[in-house]
Formats: structure tokens, C-alpha cells, sequence
């Protein structure tokens, strides 16, 4: 099975080297590895130049823009449509790709061998992916639980499944909507917990996102982008009501209930209920895995 990886790269020379490493220690290597330049003013272009001297696969390539920094949502998913379009271009064929993020490490060597395998194996997997964590006071804290729900930093997609979606959607919450109209279109998207790995610097952080209220619009908004229903604003104010962020659950709620009522949603009327009934499979615990 023949594995693409493309990695969107913006100023990552603190951790771009780790990752890098990260995948030449493995003992399944890519057909073929492109990586992004997002217009980077740092050292990290140099970085990875030096390293495609030595591996063959690797390939490194610029995407101008004109936009001053690198945003989630729409933007990342615009590089990464930039790298496919790239590989196509190079002659790569691929039965998977994977998105890797630029500020992983990866901690065990079979990261990529365990991954394929579950594809050959079980030809219904659409999206997979690794469990990505970050430290926090010195313990791993896995950024997501929920076995459906497939990282964004390091998600594989089989080719089949990918076009059968129509490829990802260019906005705020694309993360999520993937698994949900892999799913619609008969797959299975499935987070392997046996492969941890580290995110240096995420950035759908609230700081990162340009402060605690930003960040939570963003959030908001992501919930809207995918035409979520209202109890689902009420259901993740609560949550972080039990988790004693009460600025954060007010402030969710408010800014989710006038995104309701005020903003269209980015799916279609059509892909909206889609996910209307997959939310209810998954509340009544009718997910289908690989085991």
C-alpha cells in the first residue's frame, strides 16, 4: 500500500527537525513526502532542504499567499490541497495520504506500519489516525477521547474515501465533518489510542487563537460551520460548566446561540442532516469500529 504524506510547514524551525526525524526512524517509510512551504520567514525552509538531499522521497515546495500568517480552518486545508496537487504533478500514485503536521514527534518506530496494516487489513477504514497529546505539568493529556474522531495533526485518509467526500472542507470544524461524511459514505474513521504522539505547539489553543474570547468564537463558529443543532451548544457549555470554566461555558453558550441565529451554516442543507443523524448513532453508541 502506498502511503503519501504532505505536511504544511509555516516558521517551524523549533520543531520541524523532530518531526522529520520522527518519520526517518520509522521502518515503513513514504512513496513520497511533500512538504508545504506556507511562506515562511524563518530558518525552517533550510531545514527541510537539507534534509531532502539525503532521503529521496521528500520533496519540498512553496506556496505563495498572500495572507500574513497561518490560520485554522480554510487555510491549512488550501496547503494541503496545494501538496496533492503538487504530488500529482510529480508523478506520485498513492492509496493513502496522510496529513502530518510540522510539530510532532512520533514515539514509537512502526508508527506508519501500524497504520497501513489496519488499512489492508480492514478495507472499510476511510480516516485514521495516531492519538495525539500534549504535556501538562508533566502528564499526557490526550487531546481528544473520542475513538470516532480522528486527530487533525495526523490523519490518514484512504484515497477512495477522500473523493467519495469530495475532498475536506475549506473552513473552521473540517476536523470532524471528515469523519462524519466518511461514515455517511460507509466507511469507518477510527482513532488508534496504541500510537501516541507528542503535539509540540498546538494551535487551536485558546491563547493561540488570539485569547480566551476569540478563541471561543472560533469555536462557536466551527459548531455553526457545521450546522450543529442547538443542544449541542447547550451540550458543550455544560461540559465546560463541569469542568469549572465558567467564563468559557457563558461565553460558549452566547457566542454559539447568536452564531445559531445569525449566521448561515458552510455544509449544505443535505450534508447538515447527515450529521444530524450520525450525532444521534453516536449518542446511542452505534458507532462501528475496526475490532
Amino acid at each position: 500500500m502506498k502511503l503519501l504524506i504532505i505536511t504544511p510547514f509555516k516558521n517551524e524551525e523549533k520543531s520541524i527537525a523532530k518531526t522529520i526525524e520522527s518519520i526517518s526512524s520509522q521502518t515503513v517509510k513514504p512513496t513520497a513526502w511533500i512538504l508545504v512551504d506556507d511562506s515562511s520567514d524563518d530558518t525552517s525552509p533550510q531545514i527541510v532542504q537539507q534534509y531532502c538531499q539525503n532521503q529521496g522521497y521528500m520533496h519540498y515546495c512553496v506556496m505563495e499567499r498572500k495572507a500574513d500568517s497561518r490560520a485554522t480552518g480554510k487555510n491549512v486545508i488550501d496547503v494541503f490541497n496545494f501538496g496533492l496537487t503538487r504530488a500529482n504533478a510529480l508523478g506520485v500514485t498513492w492509496d493513502v495520504v496522510l496529513k502530518l503536521d510540522a510539530d510532532l514527534v512520533i514515539e514509537r518506530s512502526d508508527y506508519l506500519g501500524f497504520i497501513l496494516s489496519k488499512f489492508t487489513s480492514y478495507p472499510l477504514l476511510g480516516i485514521a489516525s495516531g492519538a495525539t497529546y500534549v504535556l501538562s505539568n508533566g502528564e499526557k493529556k490526550v487531546e481528544s477521547k473520542h475513538k470516532w474522531h480522528t486527530q487533525g495533526p495526523n490523519k490518514f485518509y484512504r484515497k477512495a474515501c477522500l473523493e467519495a467526500m469530495g475532498g475536506l472542507k475549506p473552513f473552521k470544524g473540517w476536523d470532524g465533518v471528515d469523519d462524519i461524511l466518511a461514515r455517511h459514505h460507509g466507511y469507518v474513521t477510527e482513532k488508534f489510542f496504541e500510537q501516541p504522539i507528542l503535539h509540540l505547539y498546538p494551535t487551536q489553543t485558546r491563547h493561540a487563537e488570539g485569547g480566551v474570547r476569540h478563541g471561543i468564537r472560533r469555536e462557536a463558529a466551527s459548531y455553526q460551520n457545521r450546522d450543529y443543532p442547538v443542544y449541542m451548544f447547550f451540550l458543550k457549555s455544560a461540559k465546560l460548566m463541569l469542568d469549572r470554566k465558567f467564563e468559557e461555558a457563558y461565553l460558549f453558550l452566547f457566542y454559539g446561540l447568536r452564531q445559531k441565529f445569525s449566521a448561515d451554516p458552510l455544509v449544505t442543507k443535505e450534508e447538515g442532516r447527515i450529521i444530524r443523524e450520525f450525532l444521534k448513532h453516536r449518542f446511542l453508541n452505534q458507532l462501528k469500529y475496526t475490532a
